[in-house]
């Protein structure tokens, strides 16, 4: 299944994760999953973050706080974070997380990109005010 992983560093990368899916996702994200579903993605898209992430003082996530909306309600996003889709996966109408197409991951690699880019930009430009 293909995945966005957007590191606290800001490394923006695809992944494959197999299943079963939090076997793959404890590595990225350094403890147990959170499904949580961002104000400024569609709503098909999840993020995926350590549910444990702001107990153990996880650096600020710039991409994970900005898809929350953490600037609205204040509520940070900490830690690696990785974006893929929830669909239903079954005749009885349940849902699963499931990976996200080839076109998807790319989109969603160039916006992230995008989005470090500008705000790397507006902190520079903050410090030099600053200064």
């Amino acid at each position: 299944m293909k995945a966005v992983v957007v590191k606290t560093t800001n490394e923006v990368s695809i992944e494959e994760l197999g299943k079963p899916l939090h076997m793959h996702t404890q590595p990225i994200l350094g403890g147990m999953i959170e499904v949580v579903h961002p104000m400024r993605l569609p709503r098909s898209y999840v993020m995926l973050v350590n549910e444990s992430g702001l107990l153990l003082y996880l650096d600020l996530n710039v991409v994970g706080c900005i898809l929350y909306g953490t600037d609205a309600h204040g509520a940070p996003i900490v830690g690696n974070i990785i974006i893929m889709k929830e669909a239903v996966v079954n005749e009885l109408g349940e849902h699963d997380i499931v990976g996200l197409t080839d076109a998807e991951a790319k989109h969603f690699t160039d916006l992230f990109n995008e989005m470090i880019y500008r705000a790397e930009l507006r902190e520079e430009d903050e410090d030099a005010e600053e200064a």
